[in-house]
C-alpha cells in the first residue's frame, strides 16, 4: 500500500511543470543559496531556463536533493557525491566503488568513537582521582 502511494507522488512529481528553484527550496527545505551552490558544484542540473532566464528544475531534483542529504550526512566530499549523481544520471553502476567508500567512512566512524571512548575514560578516571585542593568552594557551589 505504502509503495503503491510512494509510486503515485512520484508520477505527480514527474508530471509536475518544471519549477524555479525558490520553488523546489520551499518544497525540499534547502535554502536557495544551498542549491546554488550544488549547482555551481555540478551537484544539480538545472532541466532548463526560463524565459527570464531562472533556473528550471524538474521532479528529479528532490531525489537527487535527498541523495545528497544522506551521503553529506556520511561526510562523503563534494567530488564523491558528484560522482555518485553522474553514475546514478547515466545508469553506470558503481556499486563496488560506493560500498568501498561506505565502509571506509564507517571505519572513520569507529575509530572517532574509539578515540572518543578512550578520552571518556581518561576524564573519567581524572574525576575519579580528583583531590580537593583545600581552596574555597566558587560562589554557589558551596555544597560541592
Amino acid at each position: 500500500m505504502e509503495s503503491q502511494v510512494a509510486a503515485r507522488q512520484q508520477e505527480e512529481l514527474l508530471a509536475q511543470e518544471p519549477q524555479k528553484i525558490g520553488a523546489v527550496a520551499a518544497q525540499s527545505g534547502v535554502s536557495v543559496k544551498t542549491i546554488r551552490f550544488y549547482c555551481d558544484q555540478g551537484l544539480l542540473r538545472p532541466s532548463g531556463r526560463s524565459e527570464g532566464h531562472y533556473r528550471l528544475f524538474d521532479a528529479s531534483v528532490y531525489g537527487e536533493l535527498a541523495l545528497i542529504r544522506t551521503l553529506r550526512g556520511l561526510e562523503l566530499p563534494l567530488p564523491t557525491i558528484k560522482a555518485v549523481l553522474e553514475a546514478r544520471r547515466s545508469g553506470v553502476c558503481t556499486c563496488d566503488q560506493l560500498q568501498t567508500t561506505i565502509r571506509a567512512k564507517a571505519g572513520e566512524i569507529e575509530q572517532r568513537i574509539a578515540d572518543l571512548q578512550s578520552l571518556q575514560n581518561e576524564l573519567n578516571g581524572l574525576l575519579n582521582s580528583w583531590e580537593r585542593c583545600g581552596g574555597r568552594p566558587a560562589p554557589g557551589n558551596e555544597g560541592t
